[in-house]
């Protein structure tokens, strides 16, 4: 026969035992598992698009300097020529009117005036000369013009290339950041849920997962705040296991 003891005496080896028991954290269960596996699955496939747009984003973004550098040197370039060509069109007017003064002057009528005829014979070779200086001018400009016009065309071809380039991309962009926020908003919702507050208590509230930094994720933007969520949501599913 076993020995009787008083009960005090029992009650307080009952509770020795039961003190030096280990603490066992209950297992997530199988919707917690589940929610979070999939919180977590979907979170690092919209991070990973992240990441694959941002090398297009900064590529982009520079071919946009390059792009707004090139149209502003072409802009002066064409501002330039243009100053010239006025110029030149200024210089031919009033060549065309010294030809017509000549004319009136000289024109071409025998006259015994040998100094009259002897100036009149300088000035028409002044405006032959000048004439050809013209038209050399003439055809240097049109060459020009010509060589502006085709970096002009392709200036354009390369701008129309560049936002069809960009409009996709801002897409992708967009599409990223609306998932990104609706992701976040059903993170948020789990985080202020009596179920994420039980598996803090069964997984030892991991440091990602603290106060501080939860409420952090509230002021960050789309990205830092995803990941931030994210390194919470997988801390506890490996402490979990």
């Amino acid at each position: 026969m076993s020995e009787v003891c008083p009960a005090r005496l029992c009650r307080r080896l009952l509770l020795v035992s039961v003190a030096v028991l280990p603490l066992v954290a209950s297992p997530l269960s199988g919707a917690d598992q589940l929610r979070l596996d999939a919180l977590v699955q979907e979170g690092d496939l919209i991070l990973e698009e992240a990441k694959t747009l941002t090398p297009a984003d900064e590529q982009l973004a520079q071919e946009e300097q390059r792009l707004v550098a090139s149209e502003s040197a072409l802009r002066d370039e064409v501002q330039s020529l243009n100053q010239t060509i006025a110029q030149f069109n200024a210089a031919m007017a009033q060549h065309n009117r010294d030809v017509q003064a000549y004319q009136g002057k000289c024109g071409g009528k025998a006259t015994a005036d040998k100094a009259l005829e002897d100036a009149c014979d300088a000035r028409g070779l002044e405006l032959r000369e000048q004439v050809n200086l013209l038209e050399e001018e003439r055809s240097q400009l049109r060459a020009r013009q010509a060589e502006l016009n085709a970096r002009v065309d392709k200036q354009n071809a390369w701008a129309q290339d560049y936002a069809k380039r960009k409009g996709a991309q801002t897409s992708r962009d967009k599409l990223n950041q609306r998932d990104s926020e609706d992701w976040l908003g059903r993170a948020k919702q789990f985080f202020a849920s009596a179920d994420f507050a039980a598996l803090l208590a069964q997984t030892g509230s991991p440091p990602a997962c603290s106060a501080d930094q939860i409420t952090e994720i509230a002021t960050l933007s789309a990205r830092p705040a995803l990941e931030g969520a994210q390194a919470c949501l997988k801390a506890i599913k490996e402490a979990s296991r």
